[in-house]
């Protein structure tokens, strides 16, 4: 499913440049259609998964290796 830019905004509460940004570097791309940018579901999850991680403190490669890979979170034999 896609969304139109504007549902993201709103749903994410973010503002169009910090979207801009993020899609400048790389976390989401926008598919243009009749004048609008429309994002995937998959973009939306995403980033509000790396979102969720910068609000608690870490950097955006760091979240975003989080999101994209979290598995490698709690190595064999370091689990509480």
């Amino acid at each position: 499913m896609y969304f139109p830019a504007e549902h993201l905004l709103d749903r994410l509460q973010i503002s169009a440049a910090e979207l801009s940004d993020f899609e400048q570097k790389g976390i989401v791309k926008g598919i243009p259609k009749a004048g609008r940018f429309f994002y995937s579901s998959r973009d939306m999850y995403r980033l509000r998964g790396i979102l969720l991680f910068m609000t608690r403190g870490l950097p955006l490669e760091e979240a975003t290796r989080r999101v994209d890979h979290p598995a490698e979170e709690v190595a064999p034999g370091n689990r509480g």
